[in-house]
């Protein structure tokens, strides 16, 4: 609290002296926590490490050092963590859709009833997505956005098109209406366009994209759908493979088949994310509708301005009511959190910054005020605080049709050297006031602070001998010190016949339970079912299912059904395909 009350009352001060305690304030901290976490399967000749990492609010590097012996001999590269959760896109549906879409054709939205104004619904259809068959099965679009450069469908582009959503934090509400799920999930899902000059700004779609999905299987909101009534949901998108379900794979349509790491897919979120019905059984598709209302995403703050990266406000226009600190606070507007002139003004504006150390502007996005708009604008850069150059100007608008998270200027790509930026308002649409919801400038050359929490971090490790044992350890250093994780090993498989772990039994009701485990079907197609009785003969099995044919690990569950009250049951998870069949460790659970 002191270091952070030190670091508040600098950037008040003047822009030199800031800039030194900046500096000062950057190292005071301690050597990184590191901890282990259970590794994966990446095929035969791979795995991903999973970690997790406290920097202590410092900013803290990390990487993986990994061989045939506790010597390692091999390194990842040495890479950032990220800054702080400190960006926030909060959306409540009171006016209309607001940018975003669904398989749900009619689009329904209401105006009022939701668990706080408008709400809107998803409806059942029979309407399936089979492009993810292969990995986590067939599909249902809920509700969707486009946070990056996906044009010409309305984006709200997140951080100017690319957003760190590594360790979200997700807040919803929902509410179901007779939704009969039929053995489907509500689960958030992530996409990426891996190859994005494909897409460039303002035209259509290349047939060449190269898309890779998850789905976060570590959490999922179908239980909060059975009551009818609102509910609410707090969770993170935890960086850890154990978590996800890679939903990329499917034959037919090529561009879906392309793999990236959970690390990489969540740092560059720059296609679409949504709650997506998964585990659909085309004999058997869900019935009913889901309502969404609140929605609010913390996600990692990159902003130059942001003032725990480095960004300090040196000046700004006097006579406002309204705090100009609130326009980079990683809020895009709500209230208090938007800034507006003081009456009449007859004068441009001027917002000025400063950079605790020299940056490179790459993209500028500044917000609208919904009520007291502007309309000219432009930013400058300075080296010297005497001599700026002019690198955006343009008009924003009055309103979107969208909605206000759609209502912004931004302007890219940039490459302006700066010590110093300032923001000039020109003109407004209404004489009374000018206003501004966010500014935020992005580029590169700033150090910026982290949580002081811990980040879960994971890498992936290629090229490597099927059946061969290796060590590996995490190693996280910053400016206090050097932490060295402990040693770990992993076994790679010696063939492609599955590899399964039998999960925790969940959903214990009358006579039923839902059985879950972790299923890698090590790239060939792959079936799987639950072995259950009341001893480890067990005597009754789930449903034969599918299980794609991806590398990676995956959530498989199945469902115990006629059960007896009481009685202490058996059960594990098997899959086959054409190299073998595999089998779980026994597990327990009482029926109810």
């Amino acid at each position: 609290m002191i270091a952070t009350r030190l670091f508040q009352r600098s950037v008040q001060m003047t822009a030199g002296v800031a800039c030194v305690l900046f500096s000062q304030f950057l190292y005071a901290g301690e050597p990184p926590t590191v901890a282990s976490e259970p590794s994966s399967y990446l095929g035969i000749t791979g795995f991903s490490v999973n970690g997790r990492i406290h920097p202590h609010g410092v900013p803290t590097d990390y990487y993986v050092e990994y061989g045939p012996t506790a010597d390692y001999g091999n390194s990842t590269d040495r890479q950032p963590l990220p800054p702080r959760l400190a960006a926030y896109y909060h959306e409540t549906w009171n006016e209309g859709w607001n940018g975003w879409r669904s398989w749900d054709f009619d689009h329904p939205h209401f105006t009022e009833g939701g668990s706080s104004g408008g709400f809107i619904r998803y409806r059942a259809i029979e309407r399936d997505d089979h492009n993810h068959d292969d990995a986590i099965g067939t599909v249902h679009l809920a509700k969707y956005m486009y946070p990056g450069r996906f044009t010409p469908i309305p984006s709200a582009f997140l951080a100017a098109g690319d957003p760190d959503f590594r360790d979200a934090k997700i807040s919803i509400d929902v509410r179901g209406n007779d939704w009969q799920p039929n053995g489907t999930e509500l689960m958030w899902w992530s996409q990426n366009q891996l190859n994005p000059e494909l897409n460039p700004e303002g035209g259509g779609l290349s047939p060449d994209y190269r898309h890779s999905n998850w789905a976060y299987t570590g959490f999922n909101l179908t239980q909060l759908l059975r009551s009818g009534e609102w509910n609410h949901a707090e969770y993170r998108l935890n960086n850890n493979t154990n978590d996800w379900t890679y939903a990329g794979n499917n034959n037919d349509a090529q561009r879906y088949d392309a793999y990236a790491s959970i690390n990489d897919i969540q740092r560059h979120l720059n296609i679409d994310f949504f709650h997506m019905v998964c585990f659909v059984d085309v004999e058997n598709r869900p019935t009913g509708s889901i309502d969404f209302d609140e929605l609010e995403i913390a996600y990692r703050n990159y902003s130059l301005l942001f003032p725990s990266n480095g960004g300090s406000l040196t000046s700004a226009p006097e006579g406002s009511d309204d705090d100009p600190e609130t326009l980079t606070d990683g809020w895009r507007h709500g209230a208090k959190k938007m800034w507006k002139s003081k009456s009449q003004p007859r004068e441009p504006l001027e917002f000025v910054y400063s950079f605790a150390k020299p940056v490179t502007i790459e993209a500028v996005q500044i917000h609208q005020h919904p009520e007291w708009p502007s309309r000219d604008v432009e930013v400058l850069v300075s080296n010297d605080g005497t001599s700026w150059t002019k690198i955006v100007e343009g008009a924003m608008e009055e309103n979107h049709a969208e909605g206000l998270n759609y209502n912004f200027l931004i302007k890219r790509p940039l490459d302006a050297a700066a010590k110093m930026a300032k923001v000039r308002i020109l003109s407004g649409y209404k004489p009374e006031h000018w206003g501004l919801g966010e500014i935020e400038l992005f580029g590169s050359g700033a150090t910026m602070l982290t949580d002081d929490d811990w980040y879960n971090i994971t890498l992936d490790i290629n090229e490597l001998q099927p059946g061969e044992t290796y060590h590996y350890r995490v190693v996280a250093l910053n400016a206090d010190g050097k932490t060295v994780g402990a040693d770990q090993t992993v076994t790679l498989p010696t063939d492609t016949k599955p590899h399964v772990i039998t999960g925790e039994a969940s959903r214990i009701a009358e006579g039923s339970a839902k059985l879950e485990g972790r299923l890698n079907p090590l790239g060939l197609k792959t079936q799987f079912y639950f072995e259950y009785g009341p001893d480890t003969n067990y005597g009754s099995q789930t449903k034969l299912t599918y299980g794609g044919k991806m590398i990676t690990p995956r959530l498989a569950f199945g469902h115990a059904e006629e059960l007896t009250p009481g009685k202490v049951y058996h059960y594990r998870l098997v899959a086959e395909n054409d190299t073998g069949r595999s089998v779980g460790d026994d597990m327990t659970f009482t029926a109810k």
